[in-house]
């Protein structure tokens, strides 16, 4: 899905996220439990069980009273990548979907080179984990082998999706979410959800140039007249006019719809992306997830 230099290129590369979880696995920051590590983090009373080699023994001389010596645990980031495979995604030359897996793999990559635990989800109509989290660069070539067999079905459930995650993700995650957005339902109270119980989120926009300028793919065909509209998803139909004026209409409610969800992401303070299937995913990872601060170089 990526080549060996690109995969070489994210190497400098880790995941940032300004916020502590608690992970599974052992890995390079600092996290939320205690346990063992390089770093002291705190004192608590003596229980009988505990382990008498993190006695403070000093503490026992002058006080005659057993304290246990807590330390900062390393652990990986959790890191969850959701990807939109609903009917919708199937647009665009690549497909808004195949970007999506590139996308993700890079993530991934980058994530596992620094012992984060990825978990990969497919959320159409419902949630379904595609790959438990997993830890460890030796999990990449299953982490590509599970991104090639997501396939786009189903219509669009995205507010339905992001509430059953924490069903999955029992403690909060840092969460990249990659789809078109074009769920009728809308997507604010699902992001609201997540937010609110902790989760970090990003949501990186996919979108095909037949929805950008409909106008471009039209003159293939035909420039103007009437056409039967098919509903990707649902199969409903509807008959329109197409001339420059239902253009224009349409290309200022495409643009309102991005420029509404960058806005709400922003006021949310979730991280936001946006990407044409049309672009190289390359210099989309390496300067603009950059930019915005979901990957950062290392020290």
């Amino acid at each position: 899905m990526l080549t060996p230099q690109f995969l070489k290129q994210l190497e400098p590369f880790h995941i940032r996220s300004n916020r502590s979880f608690r992970g599974k696995f052992r890995g390079e920051r600092r996290s939320l439990n205690r346990g063992v590590g390089m770093e002291f983090a705190d004192y608590r009373v003596y229980e009988p069980g505990d382990d008498l080699r993190h006695v403070d023994w000093n503490i026992y001389a002058r006080l005659g009273k057993l304290f246990i010596k807590l330390f900062h645990a390393d652990e990986g980031l959790p890191l969850a990548l959701l990807i939109d495979n609903s009917r919708s995604m199937a647009f665009g030359s690549p497909t808004k979907l195949t970007c999506a897996k590139q996308i993700a793999a890079a993530l991934g990559y980058i994530a596992l080179g620094h012992a984060d635990s990825v978990a990969v989800y497919t959320c159409a109509e419902r949630l379904s984990a595609a790959l438990p989290p997993a830890s460890s660069t030796s999990q990449f070539s299953r982490l590509t082998k599970v991104l090639t067999t997501i396939v786009a079905d189903g219509q669009t459930r995205l507010t339905e999706c992001l509430r059953q995650l924490p069903m999955y993700q029992r403690h909060p995650c840092a969460v990249v979410i990659l789809s078109d957005f074009l769920d009728p339902n809308g997507y604010e109270q699902g992001f609201k959800l997540l937010a609110g119980r902790g989760f970090s989120l990003t949501a990186i926009h996919l979108t095909s140039p037949e929805e950008v300028n409909p106008q471009a793919y039209l003159e293939n065909t035909l420039t103007g007249g009437d056409w039967l509209v098919a509903d990707a998803e649902t199969g409903e139909t509807r008959a329109v006019t197409i001339n420059p004026e239902t253009l224009s209409q349409y290309q200022n409610q495409q643009q309102t719809f991005c420029d509404t969800l960058q806005r709400f992401c922003t006021d949310q303070g979730i991280g936001y992306a946006q990407l044409k299937s049309d672009t190289s995913i390359e210099p989309f990872i390496l300067h603009e997830l950059h930019r915005t601060g979901l990957i950062q170089r290392n020290r």
